[in-house]
């Protein structure tokens, strides 16, 4: 596993559920090698423009990690209605969806990690996105989104960011995927970009709800704009 994979992991429980979440904090800190912090109610440090990550429960999740060599086969972007945080993520369709309802759809116990590119309040422009059908084909060209390609087209678009350079077919592990690669007409002359390379960026950070502040950087991206 990638180190940066195995900083902090974040974890929304209920309180009916502390005795199943102290069982499987165990087994989460002993299969991935990560530190694990836990939070009851509440929504701690979200701001718009933060990227969370989980673990799909999706039927090409395990595709994604095996071709990745990642864990974290989903994403998206935090958006705040108030003070209340959604994301926006491409799944059927581009859509905005709760947090809470967001995580309850992850694996192990609705683990998630969160990056952020800059301290400095941001605004999403994210209307023109809703609606827009899922990217099957993995395309960066094709108006169609898949749910990190999302992501890093708003960073590129309304910022100038490039979170991460698009890779080719062949960086990632494709051995036995020929006949899904066929079947969704994935061009092999395509780039990619994947949940692990956003993961990966070194123009993200990692968010620490334990001191309520982003481990710091050396200089915020946004702070002469």
């Amino acid at each position: 596993m990638e180190l940066r994979e195995q900083t902090i992991i974040y974890i929304y429980y209920k309180k009916t559920h502390i005795k199943e979440m102290k069982r499987l904090l165990v087994i989460l800190s002993v299969l991935l090698s990560v530190s694990v912090y836990t939070y009851a109610d509440g929504y701690q440090d979200f701001k718009e423009g933060d990227i969370v990550f989980q673990i799909s429960k999706s039927k090409q999740s395990p595709l994604i990690q095996y071709a990745t060599g990642s864990l974290w086969s989903h994403c998206g972007i935090i958006i705040m209605k108030g003070d209340q945080p959604y994301v926006l993520e491409a799944s059927n369709v581009v859509k905005l969806t709760h947090i809470n309802e967001w995580t309850n759809k992850g694996r192990i116990l609705n683990s998630f990690i969160q990056l952020r590119y800059t301290n400095k309040p941001i605004k999403i422009r994210y209307k023109k996105y809703l609606g827009i059908p899922y990217d099957s084909q993995f395309s960066l060209t094709n108006k169609k989104y898949y749910c990190s390609e999302l992501v890093w087209v708003i960073y590129k678009e309304q910022f100038g960011v490039e979170l991460s350079k698009p890779r080719p077919l062949s960086d990632y592990h494709t051995f036995g995927l020929s006949k899904v690669i066929k079947r969704r007409g994935i061009s092999k002359k395509s780039l990619f970009v994947a949940p692990s390379d956003l993961i990966k960026s070194k123009l993200l950070h990692v968010v620490d709800w334990l001191n309520k502040e982003p481990i710091p950087i050396e200089e915020d991206p946004l702070a002469k704009q």
